[in-house]
């Protein structure tokens, strides 16, 4: 609420006014009640109102006051009898410095009736304070996980009222946010203290879907409130106040999230025991043609051969990776001399098969190893889908031992 113009006011920040307060409590607080400040709110969507009225009660004075020492001092002029048991009166209120007429174009009428003197003069001031906050989130819609900015602020204007004997306002440089509270529509409920600024600023990620971000800003503030009694010293109260002004942005919306799958071929890796004894170990990585000496058993594990790993798509922008592994296969049979051959069906992924070959095909062929694999893929927020591809593996039998 910085940079806003504070109106003139008649009474406000009078320094000389507030010690003189201390001198002449006794004659203030003899006429009773001497001041009523009330403060009254209102709240709507997006807008709160603080109402302010001040209500002042004395005695007139004799038509000749006597001086006091104040910053200010107030002048009845007697203007005669209008009725019967009435007085009419001007209220000027002057400078005690020189004497000038503060409210000279616009003196206060009083008209006091009945056979005692009166002290049922109630002249009233009232000032209000609107506020506005808006909510804005931007981007409205992005892709899931990407960080948004929501920022919240807060707009004031005051209005015053000054009838130059009795004064009530909103405090301008008293106004302020106390804390801001953000919830943002998925769970998730932030707290975030005043700094003196009337902005926010801040930043959040959504998973998929629609939401509604609603922001409170708590304020606080004081309402004042003075006039002057009859011999001219000006009496102040002070009311605090707080309210909660809230307001939302609607239509925030997080894209679907899409897993995409891996692109994944078989490939093996085979083992065993060569004719002059050298055992040949399975190694981890998965070949899509292996070679195998004729009518030696070979001990094939399965492989899957990632070519492209998974990943995490939302609108069109890539947001995560993914991890596959090999969870089982199945067998779909070939070409197989081995006595002890394994059959079609499903196996688990550390679980070979047994295989021989007894014949070298001609021209460098190959015999096919059929197979159906079926992969998990952990995506990086921790989703776990399954996918199945097939395809063969190549072997091409030799007629000598092989290193490997």
């Amino acid at each position: 609420m910085t940079g806003l113009r504070r109106l003139a006011r008649l009474l406000a920040g009078c320094a000389g006014a507030c010690l003189l307060l201390t001198f002449t409590a006794q004659a203030v607080f003899a006429i009773d009640p001497v001041l009523d400040v009330r403060v009254d709110k209102w709240t709507s969507e997006g807008r709160a109102y603080v109402g302010v009225t001040a209500t002042g009660s004395w005695a007139p004075p004799a038509e000749s006051r006597t001086r006091v020492r104040s910053v200010y001092y107030s002048e009845w002029q007697n203007m005669g009898n209008p009725g019967a048991y009435c007085h009419a009166w001007w209220v000027f209120v002057h400078r005690t410095a020189d004497g000038s007429t503060v409210n000279f174009d616009s003196p206060v009428s009083m008209v006091l009736c009945g056979p005692e003197p009166a002290i049922g003069i109630s002249p009233s001031g009232f000032g209000d304070l609107s506020l506005y906050l808006s909510v804005d989130v931007e981007p409205v819609t992005a892709p899931a996980r990407s960080e948004r900015t929501v920022t919240a602020e807060l707009t004031a204007g005051w209005r015053d009222y000054l009838d130059d004997a009795i004064s009530a306002y909103v405090r301008p440089n008293t106004v302020r946010v106390q804390r801001w509270t953000v919830d943002f529509g998925d769970g998730t409920r932030r707290t975030f203290p005043g700094d003196g600024s009337d902005r926010l600023v801040t930043t959040h990620a959504y998973e998929a879907g629609e939401f509604e971000v609603i922001v409170t800003a708590r304020v606080v503030g004081e309402a004042y409130g003075a006039f002057f009694t009859p011999d001219g010293t000006p009496f102040e109260d002070v009311v605090p106040f707080s309210i909660d002004i809230s307001n939302r942005a609607s239509g925030v919306s997080a894209l679907p999230i899409e897993y995409l799958p891996p692109v994944v071929s078989p490939g093996g890796s085979p083992s065993g025991t060569l004719p002059g004894g050298q055992a040949i170990a399975a190694d981890a990585a998965g070949h899509a043609q292996i070679y195998w000496p004729r009518g030696l058993p070979c001990a094939l594990f399965l492989r899957a051969i990632v070519e492209e790993e998974g990943f995490m798509r939302s609108g069109g922008v890539v947001i995560g990776g993914a991890t596959t592994r090999l969870v089982s296969y199945r067998y779909l049979g070939g070409e197989n001399d081995a006595s002890n051959a394994s059959g079609g069906g499903g196996y688990d992924a550390g679980e070979p098969l047994r295989l021989q070959w007894n014949t070298p095909l001609p021209n460098g062929g190959s015999y096919p190893i059929r197979v159906e694999l079926t992969v998990e893929t952990t995506y990086d927020d921790g989703t776990v889908r399954t996918f199945e591809f097939s395809g063969s593996i190549a072997a091409t039998v030799v007629y000598s031992a092989i290193s490997h």
